[in-house]
């Protein structure tokens, strides 16, 4: 028998070896460790495609690798290990069938095929470890799946042990630390699955600045945008094979389809996948397969496609580490919480590879979001204390202006519970116009007179300077403001590394040109939308409002991928308003006359908002 079993284990390292990465085996050994220890239920966070079929091979031999000799070589006590797909879908159910065929101890289902699962597949003995995979999709508040699992683990399996994995736990985890449905007597642990060197994910696309935000008003791709066209045109220049992904919803599929044949992209380039969607035959679709069969045969002839995919697809999908590498862009119409948007493109996009030049168009308050969330999982790492989770999620919720984290789980107030403290503005003002001038920080006695001899433009610059300097030498700061009473009549924007251009219309760049633009069209702008005073703040306690563009000037973000502007940024800022390249460019809008008309519109507006949020219906 001892040869036998000897036999087995070699095996099953062999299968380890051939089917793992170490980072993927240190997972699985860790949580083989946390229920060996007397934790009856793991949950393992992995991220989006760091492998976590791998993780449940690895888990599965581990399991079995753990069995003394005699029930190691008893043939009717290989079955013991039962994995489970969370959604309902049988192409998802075959992958994992295929992922995990190399480990012959585990049985894979559904939870709707749980209990026949149980019948036909253990007649000898029930299952000694249960994993469940996507776990983020059985934890909403109505989701009476997981009663049935814990039933049984509780009233019939009462040795069986759980392993959660997921690369969205938080539903879980945010529920773990009430009213739980991971059960506080099964002792619950934390597993981070920290990946290898080489595995490029969303915190290194996310420092590599290769996301692009997507506000809002911004995301349908079927309207007409800078950034859509911006996207478009990335595809088409692109040089050599490639291809781009387009998530929109499943109505939008056809008009998506018709704005690339109307940007001049051939139809034999498009692909819609998907099934049954409105106002498309079905002989218009095509399957992923389909897909990855026209990608590289399109690659033979150097060719580009772009695939059109609607909401219901995410989930599971793994194109492969060629595909990702000469992935050219993707943009995601999504509106919805965080899972949804980081397994959807940019989670497609996540592996093991080395493109660094893909931009996604996403959004990026989800992603920010959800690395966050990473940051701090990592850091609790191995851990039972869910103490403090609801907080900590809540804080970010709000921090990103984020509803929820996975189905089921509403975590941030409603917007109408929040309350403002922003004061009337309806006094109204229009813009008298700008200057923009060089920093020159390096020059104690530098003369401004070139640019203006109003004296208020004058005192504005020179107090802007005194900030930025100390012991006339320019400091790198975050966090600066104009300090004192005196300097109240300046509204100052320092611009830094994250607010200076992330290809939306809020950023600082986009609004400088946007506005800037107009004045010099003979267009009368309202100076309180220039100002765009915060709380506590009103626009005629301003005279002057600076946007300072410079290197010295960091984001308090510290983990941000660009704190700072860098040169090149500033020679863009200085050719675009035509001054010599420096390190430091101030541009200044003058306030002018009070506009009575106006204000008169501002205020019954105001009067009319207040009358109808006070309103019981």
């Amino acid at each position: 028998m001892n040869n036998q079993s000897e036999r087995h284990r070699t095996r099953l390292h062999q299968i380890l070896s051939a089917h793992t990465y170490q980072h993927q085996r240190d997972a699985a050994q860790k949580a083989h460790n946390a229920l060996n220890a007397g934790s009856r239920a793991v949950v393992l966070a992995a991220e989006m495609q760091s492998g976590k079929s791998g993780i449940a091979l690895a888990l599965a031999c581990e399991q079995r690798l753990g069995l003394n000799d005699q029930e190691l070589c008893d043939r009717k006590a290989l079955k013991d290990t039962l994995y489970l797909v969370t959604m309902a879908d049988i192409a998802l159910q075959e992958q994992a069938k295929s992922d995990l065929a190399a480990c012959p101890n585990v049985v894979v289902s559904n939870f709707t095929n749980f209990r026949l699962a149980l019948k036909s597949q253990f007649k000898y003995q029930a299952p000694k470890l249960i994993i469940i995979d996507e776990c983020h999709y059985g934890s909403s508040s109505d989701a009476v799946r997981y009663n049935q699992i814990f039933e049984y683990l509780e009233k019939e399996n009462t040795t069986c042990r759980m392993a959660f994995i997921s690369a969205t736990p938080f539903s879980a985890l945010y529920a773990a630390g009430a009213d739980s449905i991971l059960r506080h007597n099964f002792q619950t642990r934390l597993v981070f699955h920290k990946t290898g060197g080489e595995y490029h994910g969303i915190r290194q696309m996310h420092r590599n600045n290769q996301l692009v935000k997507l506000d809002e008003d911004q995301r349908d791709f079927c309207d007409d945008s800078l950034l859509r066209n911006r996207f478009i045109k990335q595809f088409k220049e692109y040089d050599g094979s490639g291809w781009s992904l387009i998530r929109v919803p499943s109505s939008q599929a056809r008009t998506a389809q018709q704005v690339l044949l109307d940007q001049g992209i051939a139809p034999e380039q498009i692909h819609i996948i998907g099934q049954k969607l409105v106002g498309i035959e079905d002989h218009e679709l095509s399957s992923i397969d389909d897909f990855k069969r026209d990608y590289e045969t399109a690659d033979m002839f150097d060719d580009k496609l772009i695939a059109i995919t609607v909401a219901g697809f995410r989930a599971g999908v793994n194109f492969g580490q060629e595909m990702k590498e000469t992935l050219i862009n993707t943009w995601d119409s999504t509106i919805a919480n965080i899972a949804a948007v980081v397994q959807a493109n940019v989670g497609r996009a996540c592996g093991y590879h080395h493109n660094i030049q893909a931009k996604h168009y996403t959004n990026l308050d989800a992603v920010r979001a959800y690395s966050d969330l990473l940051d701090h999982l990592e850091a609790r790492d191995d851990s039972s204390d869910f103490t403090g989770l609801h907080q900590l999620f809540e804080q970010i919720c709000e921090k990103y202006e984020v509803r929820g984290f996975d189905r089921g789980t509403s975590i941030a107030p409603e917007p109408e519970t929040k309350v403002s403290k922003k004061l009337d503005d309806s006094a109204t003002y229009l813009t008298q116009g700008y200057i923009v001038v060089p920093g020159k920080l390096s020059e104690p006695e530098f003369d401004y007179s070139p640019f203006t001899t109003d004296p208020e433009l004058l005192e504005a610059i020179k107090l802007i300077r005194q900030e930025m300097l100390t012991d006339g030498v320019p400091v790198r700061k975050s966090g600066r403001a104009m300090r004192g009473e005196h300097q109240n009549w300046i509204k100052a924007q320092w611009v830094n590394g994250v607010t200076y251009d992330d290809y939306t219309p809020s950023c600082a760049k986009a609004r400088a040109q946007e506005f800037t633009t107009r004045i010099d069209n003979g267009e009368e702008i309202e100076f309180n939308l220039i100002v765009n005073p915060g709380g506590g703040e009103k626009t005629e306690d301003k005279k002057v409002m600076a946007s300072i563009f410079s290197i010295y000037n960091l984001s308090r973000k510290m983990n941000a991928y660009k704190r700072a502007m860098d040169m090149d940024d500033m020679a863009e800022m200085c050719e675009i308003y035509n001054r010599e390249v420096d390190d430091t460019l101030i541009l200044l809008y003058q306030r002018g006359d009070y506009s009575q008309e106006r204000s008169d519109a501002a205020s019954q507006s105001l009067q009319t908002s207040r009358v109808k949020n006070n309103s019981v219906f």
